[in-house]
């Protein structure tokens, strides 16, 4: 069964963030651009046989630091589905949104598949980058510690819905 469309939109260091997020049965999409794209589609799952933390993301204060997110399981496979990173810098990058966005989506819990702890997840990475050809800055961490807090925000709406 399909579940409603959850938006959840800011301005990310001056860019215009949107996170989007569709269930689906037998999976989880959740969208981060700020280029109005689809992006680099990866998809963030574990075997069904490995044991996921019992954390629900209720147990992570609002005001998330790089401390306070969920751990990333260190069985998650990234399988890269759709579209490339600019750069290897950049595709390190985006597997550790992804990464990290999985374990946000499977500690998150009491709305339909967005609960499931082995529900695959497909990240759609569109992030705004001065030039390819440029490594990732410190201002990365700050950007990504904000795009968690809002993906967060559209899983706490999605469970209200």
């Amino acid at each position: 069964m399909v579940q409603p469309v959850v938006l959840a939109e800011r301005d990310i260091e001056s860019v215009h963030t949107q996170v989007i997020i569709q269930t689906f049965s037998d999976r989880v999409l959740v969208i981060v651009t700020q280029l109005q794209k689809v992006g680099t589609l990866i998809q963030a799952s574990v075997p069904a046989t490995v044991a996921l933390s019992e954390a629900s993301s209720d147990d992570i204060p609002s005001d998330a630091t790089s401390t306070t997110l969920p751990p990333v399981h260190p069985s998650v496979d990234l399988t890269y589905l759709f579209g490339n990173a600019p750069s290897p810098d950049h595709q390190t990058l985006y597997s550790s949104y992804a990464a990290q966005i999985a374990a946000l989506v499977w500690t998150s819990e009491g709305h339909g598949q967005v609960g499931s702890s082995h529900t695959p997840v497909v990240v759609g990475v569109a992030l705004k980058s001065p030039r390819p050809s440029e490594k990732p800055s410190g201002t990365d961490r700050a950007t990504f510690l904000q795009v968690m807090d809002l993906v967060r925000d559209a899983l706490g709406t999605a469970r209200t819905t």
